[in-house]
Formats: structure tokens, C-alpha cells, sequence
């Protein structure tokens, strides 16, 4: 089984799976509506894997104007030159940040201080440290079964049975379940011979 033949593939889990608001008990307007009130600079709170960058993937797609985004991780802990870049002409722009706590605490606060000329700001990150908090995300196992339904009712069937469990192991990371599934179905498909 090739990636573009396994339900859980990344670009068809994309593709089914952007953020619903209703799964977390709300709606786009209330979002925008609180966004607005806390001055369009805020941030989004999760553990890895809740959905926090698919909640900034969604709000690019609903922001008028022009969008940056930042991204860092584990393997990116320092602003680039391009970064920089952006930074500077951040002014009028909607700017999404992810990941900054990976930063360094000087860089950290550069990005901070150049983001308030932005049109708006939204941050992802595991605590709010400072920034008002837009949405907290957590992933749980009804969430969970909802989402593996839309990617497959078949294997929503299959591992229904052991999705708290293995959600538990992963930390309630749902990005990792997926992958988890993914590796799942490709052991399942080799087992029959394909």
C-alpha cells in the first residue's frame, strides 16, 4: 500500500480533518468575535498534536489581507534572516506565529515587539505566557472517534476498541494517533499480501 492509497495518509487527513469550531463546543463568528475583543493579538493553547497549527491553517484561510507566518520547532530554535525579513514588513499584515516558545528568551521577545505592528496577531504555543488565550485545545477520545470516523468509518470500527488506550500512550496527541493508524493499516495491508 502506497501513501496516496492508505486512509490516513497526510494529505488526505488534511484535507478531511481542517479545525470545526463545533467539535469544540463553538463557531467561527464567536472565535472572531473574541479575536476582536482581545485586540487581534492572542494566542492558541494545546499540548502537541491538538490541532493548533490546523486552528492557524484555518484562520489563514479566513483572514482577509495579506498573512505571514512564522514557524518553529525543535529543529528551528532562532529567527532566520528570512524571519527577520517578515518582521520588518510585518506592519499591515495578519501574522501567525508557531511554535515561539522554541525560541531563545531574547529572540522570544524581538518577535514580540516587531509582531505588535502586525494588523493582527495570533501565536501557537503549549502555555499563553503573557498573551491572552483565544482557544485552549485538547484532544480527547470522543474528539478522537469523531475525527477517525471522518477519515474512515472502517477503521474508526477497527480501532474503536483501543482508541482511548492508544490516545492515552500518545499523550493525546492526535497527530501521532494518526500516524499510529497510518502505520497500522500499512502493517494490515502487508500482512495480506500486498
Amino acid at each position: 500500500m502506497n501513501a496516496s492509497q492508505n486512509p490516513f495518509a497526510t494529505g488526505r487527513v488534511e484535507r478531511l480533518l481542517g479545525f470545526d469550531p463545533e467539535l469544540i463546543g463553538t463557531s467561527w463568528e464567536t472565535i472572531d468575535e473574541r479575536w476582536h475583543e482581545l485586540g487581534r493579538r492572542a494566542c492558541v493553547v494545546g499540548h502537541h498534536g491538538s490541532g493548533k497549527t490546523t486552528f492557524l491553517d484555518a484562520m489563514a484561510k479566513r483572514l482577509g489581507g495579506r498573512v505571514d507566518r512564522l514557524f518553529f520547532n525543535d529543529g528551528k530554535r532562532r529567527l532566520s534572516a528570512e524571519d527577520l525579513k517578515v518582521l520588518d514588513g510585518c506592519a499591515g499584515a495578519f501574522l501567525l506565529v508557531d511554535g515561539d516558545e522554541y525560541l531563545g528568551w531574547m529572540e522570544r521577545r524581538r518577535l514580540l515587539r516587531a509582531s505588535a505592528r502586525a494588523k493582527g496577531t495570533l501565536f501557537a504555543r503549549h502555555q499563553s505566557r503573557g498573551l491572552p488565550k483565544l482557544l485552549r485545545l485538547k484532544a480527547d477520545p470522543k474528539l478522537a472517534r469523531v475525527l477517525l470516523g471522518r477519515i474512515s468509518e472502517e477503521w474508526l470500527q477497527k480501532f474503536e476498541g483501543a482508541l482511548d488506550s492508544r490516545l492515552a500512550q500518545l499523550d493525546g496527541n492526535l497527530r501521532d494517533l494518526w500516524l499510529d493508524c497510518f502505520d497500522s493499516a500499512r502493517r494490515a495491508d502487508n500482512s495480506l499480501g500486498f
